[in-house]
């Protein structure tokens, strides 16, 4: 918090990026409230399963008209600034009303776009307090067919955009370093790098023994411990499976309730394991199984795919990339594994063990 904090208050551009599930948005949800204190304009757009250039686009506008509407001064200078787009106010069901945008300079494509960008340059120039604006799974503008041109034109905006901080926010960690770090890609050296590390064995284990006392119950710091280890400092992880032992259990957590707690979490997750199986391949399903049986450094050598039956090295090496897009399997100390380890213990639980 402190050093994301201190990035967005020196206007510096960062891409933070980490796992699924270990609390990016809410973690960058909460800088923005610290920073939205001192009168700093604070922006979170959405990018998960954006489908055109239209739709980063409109996203974009959508969200700094959601910022301004309740300010009609604001509300004024948006609609200047955003010429291309108008909003749009609907009853809602659930929330009452809704803001969404309309385009109506018959404008597309890149030049929709480049507009927003123009807008959005001129609204942060005239804020002199300064804008915070976080983009949310950010490497999903790789999928667009323009994906290139989308970047380029961007990063030449952004960088013009001296009075702003963006964090670029992602999952798909191959992908976005990939637009960062390359050398040829516009946005190539222009963020500061922030993985998300797992947390500390020790302080996640005191976290858990606390909630467990919070609850009226007793969880020895060494099942505690034992849990934070075993799923690796998972975020998520580390909440979701001590709330599933601490359904189950008594007045004090037992070596059975521990077991128990584990089984029950991989039960309840099945449904968004199994879905993660489905994007896949058999070849694929087979590794990924193998690297959940048993990490490996060398997932070419003949003994290796002979015992797990893995087939060619050339569908071994394709596995493996389409693998790591997906943010399903990464190498750690060379090593490669299964990211999500309850992910590999439900695999494992498959074939009858756990």
């Amino acid at each position: 918090m402190e050093e994301l904090i201190s990035h967005a208050k020196n206007k510096a551009n960062v891409v933070l990026f980490s796992p699924r599930r270990y609390g990016k948005t809410s973690l960058v949800k909460r800088v923005q409230n610290e920073l939205s204190e001192p009168g700093i304009v604070t922006l979170y757009i959405d990018f998960f399963g954006v489908n055109s250039v239209e739709d980063v686009a409109a996203r974009s506008a959508s969200r700094l008209y959601s910022f301004c509407h309740k300010d009609n001064s604001l509300l004024k200078k948006a609609m200047r600034l955003l010429s291309s787009w108008r909003p749009v106010i609907r009853p809602d069901p659930e929330y009452g009303l809704s803001l969404t945008v309309e385009s109506i300079a018959g404008k597309r494509g890149m030049a929709l776009l480049e507009d927003v960008l123009l807008g959005f340059g001129r609204f942060i120039k005239e804020h002199q307090i300064g804008f915070h604006i976080v983009i949310d799974e950010f490497q999903e503008i790789a999928k667009l067919r323009e994906s290139l041109q989308i970047e380029g034109m961007m990063r030449s905006h952004i960088q013009t955009h001296r009075n702003a901080s963006y964090f670029f926010v992602g999952s798909r960690r191959r992908i976005l370093s990939e637009i960062f770090n390359e050398r040829k890609r516009p946005f190539y050296r222009s963020a500061i790098n922030y993985p998300l590390a797992p947390l500390p064995v020790d302080e996640a284990a005191a976290f858990i023994v606390e909630q467990f006392r919070h609850g009226g119950k007793n969880c020895p710091q060494e099942i505690a411990k034992r849990v934070a280890e075993r799923v690796r400092g998972y975020p998520y992880y580390i909440q979701r499976v001590p709330y599933s032992i601490f359904e189950i259990s008594g007045k004090k957590i037992s070596e059975d309730d521990y077991t128990r707690g584990f089984i029950k979490t991989i039960t309840e997750e099945r449904p968004v394991y199994e879905a993660m199986l489905q994007v896949l391949a058999p070849q694929q399903i087979k590794l990924l199984s193998s690297l959940a049986e048993e990490p490996t450094d060398k997932p070419y050598s003949a003994g290796y795919m002979a015992k797990y039956n893995l087939g060619s090295i050339g569908g071994v090496q394709g596995a493996i990339k389409k693998l790591i897009d997906l943010d399903y399997i990464e190498k750690v100390n060379g090593v490669l594994q299964v990211v999500d380890p309850l992910f590999s213990i439900w695999l494992r639980h498959l074939k009858g063990g756990i």
